[in-house]
């Protein structure tokens, strides 16, 4: 049985140039904080270049440009740093599948498997234990009382996955259960390699068939926005798209995700 106390974990966030590395994404800022328990040893944060452009979600999201990433490093020149950090470590993601298919396409591109033994996901502790109105990680960092700044920077973010992790920890104490139960295992069934991850907000939307407020630049550069009803996503020709039902038009249409600027879940 782990003992949260001394156990050592990894609280890893990416931000990334898009949706699916399926589609070409990459990783574009890593950030890892460390911890022994509770106490913090290191904190880890570095740009990327992703040798391709931002998209506009992307760019809109995090705040990065194409300038501030073409003098960064590589993936390929940081990835022993990102390995050390994540060796021998519980590692802890909020939304894990996503942030680790980008991590393991890396690691693929260099010709290597990433081995990740120790996995936890916050979101699927939060759905599992705790009814929230929302499961985005700002609404489970308000939940918990664990203050974000400057959100959708990966170190920030990281250090906000720590805070709601611990947090929910201590709560979950009452449920008497080990830690252990709670570990899935990067490529095993818990953690299936298969499909398309999206972030939060967006497989929140069609995990509860809500409807989303989104901002959307179209293919001329013009912004719109609109309510839709999620139903699927669907990888065509060489983007990946949301289908929903808008309630603008009032008709099904298809959204590329990679132009979706911002979202927002009915309340």
């Amino acid at each position: 049985m782990f003992d949260i106390s001394n156990a050592r974990f990894a609280f890893l966030d990416l931000e990334t140039t898009g949706l699916s590395p399926w589609f070409g994404d990459r990783i574009c800022e890593v950030g890892i904080v460390t911890t022994e328990g509770k106490r913090i040893k290191e904190q880890y944060q570095q740009l990327v270049n992703p040798e391709c452009p931002l998209s506009p979600g992307a760019a809109s999201t995090n705040g990065l440009t194409d300038d501030d990433l073409k003098s960064a490093p590589l993936f390929e020149e940081i990835a022993p740093k990102v390995l050390g950090a994540l060796s021998d470590t519980v590692v802890v993601c909020h939304n894990a599948q996503f942030d680790i298919q980008f991590l393991d396409s890396e690691f693929k591109r260099l010709g290597h498997e990433i081995q990740i033994p120790n996995l936890i996901d916050t979101l699927g502790l939060a759905r599992q234990f705790f009814d929230l109105p929302s499961y985005s990680l700002l609404s489970i960092a308000e939940a918990f009382h664990v203050p974000m700044t400057n959100t959708h920077r990966a170190l920030n973010d990281a250090l906000t996955a720590r805070g709601i992790f611990f947090g929910m920890m201590d709560q979950m104490k009452q449920f008497n259960k080990p830690l252990d139960e709670f570990i899935g295992i990067y490529n095993s069934p818990v953690w299936p390699n298969e499909g398309i991850q999206l972030p939060t907000e967006l497989g929140e939307a069609i995990y509860s068939q809500r409807r989303i407020f989104i901002r959307y630049i179209d293919g001329d550069g013009q912004e719109s926005q609109r309510w839709i009803t999620p139903k699927q996503v669907l990888g065509l020709s060489d983007y990946v798209y949301l289908q929903a039902h808008c309630h603008l038009r009032n008709a099904e249409r298809n959204f590329r995700l990679d132009r979706i600027v911002e979202v927002k879940i009915e309340v």
